[in-house]
């Protein structure tokens, strides 16, 4: 079952006030712990939104980077975190739901070490090319695609990436052939397409929407259950016929599991007054991102719904990154 952005954004309000004893939270200041360097996609997601989680808690909010291991690093030392609401995760599609399948061993359990508090952000994919490319479309890049002997090539920002998961489904559901050049990450990918090394990709829109919006690339289509507003004559999938094939990047947040409810109930809460506002809504969205608030309820069952829908297709794959 696929959850609609209404059923995301729509909460419920708290059903009874917390005891007093619950009010002593936060009693110091809050450390987000991002798994990635600064100026990466969550790190500047977490640092838009620090200052008004902050106002509304009431102490600091820190953004304490610890890049490596694609995110694991990060997510290893929360899980071990004292599991009082002053450690937080920002966990993204990998960490939280695709990693479980890509590593027969992590030293963290995805579903079993964390409780789910927000989502935050999604972005979608864009199928991109080079401007001088000989299809406009996503219809005329798999005619093209299926006279290419052996497939045609396509920059992927990593093995075992949403993005690339992206790009295969797609194929599938559209018949054509593809054929993965391997990068690290979805800057250089981007750019041989750009250069005309590599003929498309699947980049999403946090990265593509500038150099789409400057003529560098050509956007054939958007993987979203519609358009979206910073391009607004690139077609969906599906309306260019191809159904099924809506793939997100997403950011959301999570605490170590044994977290009392009371605080996770409060950060969600928090979470959707700062991530919801008109300031911060349309600061995500120039950045080709849309904004999300959920409970920790929908946000674990969304979750559950990635690893059921990637986790095969990454088996078929055989997609082992240890």
């Amino acid at each position: 079952m696929q959850i609609t952005r209404r059923q995301f954004v729509i909460g419920t309000a708290a059903a009874a006030i917390a005891p007093a004893w619950a009010q002593t939270y936060p009693s110091k200041p809050i450390t987000i712990v991002v798994g990635f360097a600064a100026g990466g996609g969550i790190d500047v997601v977490m640092r838009n939104l620090a200052p008004g989680l902050s106002q509304r808690l009431g102490q600091p909010v820190i953004i304490e980077n610890r890049p490596g291991a694609s995110g694991i690093l990060a997510a290893t030392y929360v899980a071990k975190a004292a599991a009082d609401g002053h450690t937080l995760f920002p966990g993204d599609g990998a960490t939280l739901a695709l990693n479980g399948a890509l590593f027969s061993k992590l030293p963290y359990d995805p579903a079993a070490d964390f409780a789910p508090i927000s989502l935050i952000i999604r972005a979608p994919i864009l199928i991109v090319a080079h401007p001088q490319a000989p299809f406009s479309d996503l219809r005329g890049l798999v005619e093209d695609a299926k006279r290419e002997q052996g497939g045609i090539a396509y920059a992927s920002p990593g093995n075992g990436t949403i993005h690339q998961l992206a790009m295969e489904l797609l194929s599938r559901k559209a018949g054509f052939p593809v054929r993965a050049i391997q990068y690290k990450g979805a800057g250089a990918a981007v750019q041989d397409v750009i250069s005309g090394q590599v003929p498309i990709g699947p980049i999403d829109s946090i990265v593509a929407l500038r150099q789409i919006l400057g003529g560098k690339l050509k956007a054939l289509a958007v993987l979203a259950p519609k358009r979206i507003a910073q391009l607004p004559n690139v077609p969906t999938a599906a309306e260019s016929g191809v159904e099924g094939v809506e793939v997100f990047p997403w950011v959301g947040l999570a605490a170590p599991r044994a977290t009392p409810a009371h605080i996770i109930s409060r950060l969600s809460s928090d979470i959707r007054e700062v991530v919801m506002s008109p300031e911060i809504s349309k600061r995500f969205s120039d950045f080709g991102m849309e904004s999300f608030a959920t409970t920790p309820e929908q946000f674990g069952a969304f979750i559950k719904q990635e690893v059921a829908r990637w986790h095969p297709l990454i088996k078929e794959l055989n997609i082992q990154l240890d």
